[in-house]
């Protein structure tokens, strides 16, 4: 279950979906990851989906549970999912009400890195978990040198609440 709030106001939910929504929603991932061009026309560092994950049968399970987890009616804006190898990567944030993060196949548990008032704070991601977060200054965790590459797949939600 929930651990409530961590550090800034990020809210850690475990044991999110059975084997059999993981593996479904895996065989989705990894049939639409690609290489996605940026707006610039650039490439992304890293492999991802299109933003429409939300409107396939195999996230239902999963917009099921946030909807355990959010206690206020919302609306999915976007979904997608990433692949990373631990590259080089963006620091960003989200203009959403709220920002998802399920780590659906991350075996070495790292988790998002989140950046505020100067100082860096990288929150563990077990297979299997989420984290919800407002508006915070983020990105993918880099692997460090001389050691394998990740294998970190990852589906995040844009968040909007109903009026």
């Amino acid at each position: 279950k929930g651990r409530g709030l961590v550090n800034m106001d990020i809210k850690k939910h475990l044991n999110v979906l059975n084997k059999k929504q993981q593996s479904a929603l895996l065989k989705l991932v990894k049939k639409k990851i690609t290489k996605l061009p940026n707006k610039d026309g650039m490439s992304f560092p890293s492999l991802q989906t299109a933003p429409d994950l939300h409107h396939y049968k195999e996230l239902e399970p999963l917009v099921e549970k946030l909807k355990e987890y959010i206690k206020r009616n919302f609306n999915v804006v976007k979904c997608w999912s990433l692949y990373t190898e631990g590259e080089e990567s963006v620091w960003h944030h989200h203009t959403t009400d709220l920002t998802v993060v399920y780590y659906l196949k991350n075996k070495e548990s790292l988790g998002t890195v989140f950046f505020k008032k100067n100082k860096m704070d990288c929150q563990k991601g077990p297979e299997n978990s989420l984290i919800l977060f407002k508006d915070e200054v983020h990105r993918p965790p880099l692997k460090k040198k001389g050691t394998p590459k990740l294998n970190r797949y990852t589906v995040s939600l844009d968040i909007s609440f109903k009026t």
